[in-house]
This record gives structure tokens, sequence and C-alpha cells, in this order.
């Protein structure tokens, strides 16, 4: 099994509770481990040579459009021209090509369905028991699309601390998606991404892995899922890239829909929640709550409004007070005067007339 334990202080994904056996004999050969894949190489010598791989460095990217309905797929990380991005190796041809995430459509056709068992340990996939499911398998099969994702290309292992975190943000699609591993001792499956879950879910992946499991359509359509790979490189600089991997599950789904259906902007951060639509049929106690703030507002400038004027009309009765009463000060002072200089003079004269 390539998938390996996440590192101490990364996150990681959590297996479900032990199950007794799995009751699901439809899906027993399918739904198999992966560590099976050189024993299908056998039976099927035409098809790629299980999980173990070799990336060359001289790989080459590819332009354009691409369904991949058969053969094997992985998703990657990959530096192209010096930028870190989220692609997919398709081993459908030789040698090998990588595409960008966003020219990639993966069609799951009819011979994909199997039906849904009837166990409480598959209560994830949301599924009622005996319902056609549309699996992309852990094991190869022939007739199907192979994915899954590795961290094997050259200039990734040489730049990068130690492994990726690989993000699902969310999942857009008519039915449910659920990705899972199964383990050879028929233990309960391991889910590794469950689209009814809200918020990111991560996974941590070594260098040098290669991981295929079980990826579970509950209905056919178009189906696009949000996928990140972000890793720490050796330098301390952080990388990260966000892309659709695009869906056309059921041969009776135009894959040109799935190319026209709407993408996730691939910014590295999760896109910002949509402010609710103003629909103008509010409550009354909505308007009242939403007029409130408003008539405080008025009421407030108003008050200011009043007090500033106040303190200018006091601030005025002070300054004509002041006026006053220098003027009233100075009158006074001149009264002072004159009336010493009477005396003065009539002190004068008093003595004048006394003298003669």
């Amino acid at each position: 099994m390539s998938h390996h334990p996440a590192p101490p202080g990364a996150p990681r994904r959590h297996a479900r509770p032990l199950a007794a056996l799995l009751a699901a004999p439809l899906l027993a050969a399918l739904l198999a481990p992966a560590a099976h894949a050189a024993e299908d190489d056998a039976e099927y010598p035409d098809e790629d040579a299980g999980l173990d791989q070799t990336v060359a460095p001289d790989e080459e990217n590819v332009d354009g459009q691409a369904i991949l309905d058969i053969g094997h797929v992985d998703i990657g990380p990959r530096f192209v021209d010096g930028e870190w991005r989220v692609q997919g190796r398709d081993d459908s041809q030789t040698p090998p090509v990588w595409r960008a995430l966003t020219d990639v459509a993966v069609q799951v056709v009819d011979a994909a369905v199997q039906q849904a068992p009837d166990s409480q340990d598959f209560a994830f996939l949301d599924a009622e028991p005996g319902s056609e499911l549309y699996v992309i398998p852990q094991t190869q099969h022939p007739e199907v699309v192979w994915l899954g994702w590795n961290t094997q290309d050259p200039e990734v292992m040489e730049q990068v601390n130690r492994g990726v975190t690989l993000t699902l943000h969310g999942v857009e699609g008519p039915g449910h998606l659920a990705v899972f591993l199964q383990n050879g001792d028929l233990g309960a499956p391991e889910v590794l991404w469950d689209g009814d879950e809200a918020g990111p879910q991560e996974l941590w992946v070594d260098l040098n892995t290669h991981t295929h499991a079980n990826w579970v359509f509950t209905e056919p359509g178009i189906y696009v899922v949000d996928f990140e790979i972000t890793a720490d490189l050796i330098t301390g600089e952080t990388v990260t890239d966000r892309a659709p991997l695009r869906f056309a599950v059921g041969e009776g789904t135009e894959v040109a829909d799935a190319f026209a259906a709407p993408t996730p902007e691939a910014t590295g951060t999760p896109p910002a929640a949509e402010e609710p639509a103003d629909t103008g049929a509010a409550s009354d106690e909505d308007d009242q709550g939403s007029s409130l703030p408003a008539v405080l507002l008025v009421v407030g400038a108003a008050a200011i409004a009043l007090a500033a004027a106040g303190a200018t009309v006091a601030a005025r009765g002070r300054r004509a007070r002041r006026i006053a009463a220098a003027s009233h000060g100075q009158n006074d002072s001149d009264t002072a005067d004159t009336s010493n200089a009477s005396n003065a003079s009539n002190a004068g004269d008093a003595s004048g007339g006394s003298g003669s």
C-alpha cells in the first residue's frame, strides 16, 4: 500500500469504525486492494504496469482538451516553467504526457456500474443497497479509466520538503462522491474524501508516492471536484495551486458539458462566501432592525449639532460679557481719574484760599 500516514502535526484523514466483514460480494472484485494491481496486469498485459512506476524528468507537457475514459491517469504536482502546478499525468499513451487539469475531462463509462452493498460499513456512500453506483476502482479494470495520484516528478522530489497536502475543497454534481481505500484484510474502508462534508478535506502524501483509490459516484452526470496541492519547499517557501477536475459520469452524459461546467477560481485559497441577495421581501422586524441604526445616527448627528450651536452661543455670551466688563472697568477708571483730578483741584483751591 503506497498510502502513508501524515507526519506529526500534519492533517490526516481517519478511517471509519472497524466492521466485522465486507458485505459487498459485487464490489469485492473491483474494490480490492491496490497492492494486487500487478496480478491484474498479468491478466491484462496491455494495461499499466501497476503501482511500481518511474516518472521520467523529460516527460512532455501538452496543451489541448483531452477526454480520458480508459487507461492510467494520475493527479500530481509539477513545476511548469518554474511554476508549481496541479496536473494530470496521462499514461494512456507512450510515452506518458502531463496535461493541465483544466484541460482534462474524466469519462466514467457504463462498464463501471456496480450495485451498492448492503452494509453499514458503506453507509458513507449515501446509496440505497442494490442501487447502481459508478465506480472507478482502486484496482485497475481493463474497460474503466484508472485514476490515482503521484508525487514522483523528479523536480518535485528534489525541491519539496517531505511531502505535499492534497486538499478537496468541494464537489459540484447531481449525486454524491466518495473516495476511499479498501484494505486487503476485508477491514472497513478508509474514507479519504466525502463529498457531503463541509469545508476543506486534507490528505498528506509523502514524496515518491503512487496511490489509487475507489472513486464512487451515486448518480450519472457532470461532477466538478475542486482540488488544491500545497507543499513546503526545502528553501522554506510554500507553494500551492488549485484547479478543477471534471468528470462526465455515464455514457449518456455529454463530455462537452463537463468542459463547459463552471470551475472554481484557482487562487490557492477557498472562494469567499457570496453575500446573500436582497430579495426585497424582508419582514417588518428586519426593516425595523435595519432602520434603527440610521435613526440613531440622525438623532446623534442632531444632538451633536445642537451641542455645537449651544457651545457657540455660550462662547459668544462669554465674549460679550468680557467685552462689557472690560468696557465697564475702563469707565470706572476714567471716572476715578476724573474724580481724583477734581478732588486735587478742589484741594489746591482750598489750600490757596487759606493761604491768602
